[in-house]
């Protein structure tokens, strides 16, 4: 019995895993089966490239081509596919509530379910045969709506809203992309009012990223991001309203001689887009047209505002234009003074008037003031008169050259105007004058202390073989022996201690100005130099090198002097510890005999014998 119950349950298994197993390579599960049941038509939008709707009162006829779809009738403009794939989308997976077959309706008329005409007609074609869904009237009940497929004999129920969700009119069809380009692929564009036009250009250069100039009234850098952002306005600008279809009205609404006219070229292909005057009753939109088409629309005022603008609020407010990457060479002149940078493998080093490392954070930090410098003032387009604003002896010029010596930038710094809020510059190949805040001055170096590294020396510890510490309280001096070991000299007694020693040499060759006041060799009594508190001396090869330590300033730094080259500097304290801990102590003396010790014996003297 067991035996036949066992198959029982066995080939039971067999027919439901093989109805399953079918199920799944026939590619419809039964959900899927009874979803598809449901719905009312058998499309897919996705496949479909034309749609008619039909009412009463018109006919809208659309085609697809490519991704993009057309009405064609009653007008020849372009449709919105997001609103044509709604429709197509809602038909494709409208569902039935209910169905009445060929047999319930075999004894009614279609007029008894609004057929007779349908309250509205869709036909969609794509790679089938085409398919009409009629849209008729209320049921009995008031909730519902009787649709049928053209062809079939029965009729089916669906919900009431199918018909709010289908019934688009051509403006709800209609694309409303008031210019549709690709803002990078543009590279003319001509904006014109009644009193101006402006015209930029985009670069064809090859080795460079194309950039916008600008190419009317003047030749004159552009503002990359205002640019940008002007065809970024121009390409999300979107119709509010369409007032007119009629080719006549462009003079009914005033567009004959628009208050402004915007083109754009991608190549050869010009679009032009004319703004007019508000509605008198709305001041929050404005009539607009393409020149191409005989459309009058309304679009929002706000959209519209940045084509109010005069030739310099699209000017590069950059005084300079350059990259720091390209920059291998700097020189500044402040009347006969000149200092010269170079880049090389190790960074950037001082070759004029002196050789020195130079501190690769300043020059940064010079170079990114330039490239920031920013115009104030559009002072002069055209300057024939340099000695007016102090550029014809300039007070600094600053020259920026690429690795093959090529000019990247040249910078003239002249006089203050009256407010002296304002100093003119000047870029030596352009024609104009700026005013840009007059503290340039104050940050541009005015010798090579400024640029130089702040690091004291290029000092290694185990260069140093003799080391002097001279302090109130006494001198301690060391020599390296042969060996590597170090010798206290002075004292003539006391213990080294080696490890301080080491942290001793690595601070003094790694020392770092905070600021380089002056260069000089004296030791002002004003920074607590002329009585330090610690002198050392390092001698390393055949050169010694002297740091004396100062006052300790409010802010933690202590002032010092360097002699090689003769420094003033300020360090900070914090650094300073290894250098000013005492590294010898005395020795310790022989310990005195235990209190509790028993007295030493004192010999008795002995009598001489008779």
């Amino acid at each position: 019995m067991k035996s036949r119950t066992t198959l029982i349950l066995v080939l039971v298994t067999i027919v439901v895993g093989g109805l399953v197993v079918l199920d799944y390579y026939k590619g419809t599960t039964t959900e899927q089966a009874e979803t598809k049941r449901k719905r009312i038509l058998d499309i897919e939008a996705r496949d479909l490239t034309h749609l008619e709707i039909v009412r009463t009162n018109q006919t809208i006829v659309l085609d697809k081509a490519g991704d993009r779809w057309d009405i064609k009738q009653p007008l020849a403009v372009r449709a919105s596919a997001g609103a044509v794939n709604s429709v197509l989308d809602e038909l494709e997976f409208a569902e039935r509530t209910r169905g009445l077959s060929e047999k319930d309706v075999a004894s009614a008329k279609l007029a008894d379910f609004g057929f007779e005409p349908p309250r509205l007609r869709l036909t969609v074609q794509g790679k089938k045969q085409p398919v009409t869904l009629l849209v008729g009237g209320e049921t009995p009940t008031k909730d519902a709506l009787y649709v049928r497929v053209e062809g079939r004999k029965g009729i089916e129920v669906a919900d009431k809203s199918i018909y709010d969700r289908l019934n688009k009119n051509l403006d709800d069809l209609r694309d409303r992309v008031v210019m549709d380009f690709v803002p990078a692929a543009a590279t003319r564009v001509e904006i014109k009012s009644a009193d101006r036009v402006i015209e930029l250009t985009k670069s064809a250069a090859t080795n460079v990223e194309p950039r916008w100039v600008i190419s009317r009234p003047l030749a004159a850098r552009a503002d990359q991001n205002k640019v940008s952002e002007l065809l970024s306005a121009l390409t999300n600008l979107r119709v509010m309203d369409f007032v007119s279809d009629d080719p006549k009205d462009v003079h009914t609404y005033q567009l004959e001689e628009p208050v402004h006219e915007v083109t754009v070229w991608t190549g050869d292909i010009g679009r032009t887009l004319l703004l007019g005057h508000s509605p008198t009753n709305d001041t929050a939109k404005v009539y607009a047209k393409l020149r191409s088409a005989d459309s009058v629309f309304t679009v929002p005022t706000a959209g519209t505002e940045k084509f109010a603008l005069q030739v310099n609020d699209l000017r590069d407010l950059h005084v300079l234009a350059f990259r720091e990457a390209d920059v291998h060479d700097i020189e500044l002149l402040r009347g006969t003074n000149k200092i010269h940078l170079a880049h090389g493998d190790q960074g950037w080093t001082l070759t004029a008037p002196v050789v020195i490392p130079a501190e690769d954070a300043l020059v940064h930090q010079m170079l990114s003031q330039l490239g920031d410098l920013a115009v104030k003032q559009f002072t002069a387009d055209v300057a024939t008169d340099l000695d007016k604003y102090g550029l014809a002896v300039p007070t600094a010029t600053v020259t920026l050259q690429d690795a093959a010596t090529n000019v990247l930038a040249q910078l003239l710094v002249g006089a203050t105007d009256d407010t002296h809020l304002l100093r003119y510059v000047k870029c030596a190949d352009e024609p104009f004058v700026y005013g840009v805040t007059s503290n340039i001055v104050e940050w541009l170096p005015a010798s090579p202390l400024a640029l130089r590294t702040r690091r004291l020396s290029e000092l290694k510890p185990e260069q140093i073989t003799q080391l002097t510490l001279q302090r109130a309280s006494g001198e301690v001096k060391l020599n390296r022996a042969s060996d590597g070991k170090w010798r206290l000299i002075e004292p003539a007694q006391g213990v080294l201690d080696n490890d301080g020693l080491a942290r001793l040499l690595d601070a003094f060759c790694q020392l770092h100005a905070h600021d380089l006041l002056r260069e000089s060799a004296d030791k002002p009594a004003e920074f607590g130099l002329d009585a330090p508190e610690l002198t050392i001396t390092a001698l390393a090869g055949d050169k010694n090198y002297t740091l004396t330590l100062g006052k300790v300033t409010g802010d933690g730094l202590r002032y010092a002097s360097w002699s090689d080259p003769a420094l003033l500097v300020t360090l900070p304290a914090g650094n300073l510890t290894p250098l000013t801990k005492d590294i010898v102590t005395a020795p310790t003396a022989a310990p005195a005999p235990p209190t509790n010790a028993p007295p030493a014996e004192v010999p008795v003297p002995v009598a001489p014998a008779e």
